[in-house]
């Protein structure tokens, strides 16, 4: 019996940790952990990058798909311009990366209109969700302002080797694009890297870029030039992204 209650003190003295056995569990957490965290890192990384490469050449293809089919470019794409750099009633969700603004004159609005482009989708209301809202059909004037590309950005991408300001206009692919039902089921949204970039504060939507002028003239017709993710970025930047994150990881 004494040695029984000898046992169960034993057991009960033994309930707890010691301070090196909870250093010791500490340390392997610790460890675990600087494992984990650059995995999951890089796993959102190559995700980006990836989803972003596909959902690139998706549109595209959805863009030339649509032109061939009907002989014009889709209408009713998103004008997601930016309240910070116009006093007027716009909606204030488009990316930084795309910030530039390009004023239509009457020869650049033809280029768009004879391209099938003649209207926009705008939206007032900042405070629904920037990628998900519904905005209002508005027809393009000779004084509409659209998202474009600075000379930086086309250079950038690769569009130009000298950039000329108000050459291309950018224009949103979203849920009430001419494209959905016809050359795409949905309008696909952007992976975002960081949770700043929440889809529900932030414009997730990938974008077609057309090119109205020739840098001197306006174009007859607008032509398709690109598309790109709201950060500004086109297919070859997001797969560069991925395989330098593949490379990081096995290093």
């Amino acid at each position: 019996m004494k040695a029984f209650s000898r046992s169960m003190s034993r057991a009960k003295a033994r309930r707890g940790f010691t301070l090196i056995e909870l250093i010791v569990v500490l340390m392997i957490l610790v460890g675990l952990a600087g494992m984990v965290i650059p995995a999951v890192t890089d796993m959102v990384v190559r995700t980006h990058a990836a989803t972003g490469s596909g959902n690139l050449a998706e549109v595209a293809n959805a863009v030339q798909r649509y032109e061939v089919q009907y002989l014009d470019y889709p209408n009713n794409l998103d004008s997601a311009r930016n309240a910070a750099l116009d006093a007027g009633a716009d909606w204030d969700q488009a990316p930084a990366a795309l910030g530039t603004e390009v004023t239509l004159d009457a020869n650049t609005l033809l280029a768009l209109q004879n391209a099938g482009i003649t209207s926009v989708i705008t939206h007032a209301d900042a405070s629904d969700s920037a990628t998900f809202n519904q905005g209002a059909v508005t027809a393009l004037t000779a004084t509409s302002v659209l998202l474009g590309l600075s000379p930086a950005q086309q250079v950038a991408m690769g569009l130009e080797t000298t950039g000329v300001a108000g050459k291309y206009v950018v224009l949103g692919v979203g849920s009430q694009s001419e494209l959905i039902g016809k050359t795409m089921t949905e309008a696909p949204v952007h992976f975002p890297e960081s949770g700043a970039e929440d889809p529900n504060t932030s414009y997730q939507r990938f974008f077609a870029v057309f090119q109205i002028t020739d840098g001197t003239d306006a174009l007859e017709r607008a032509r398709f030039a690109t598309v790109v993710g709201p950060e500004g970025s086109g297919i070859g930047a997001h797969m560069g992204e991925y395989f330098e994150a593949v490379n990081e990881e096995s290093n």
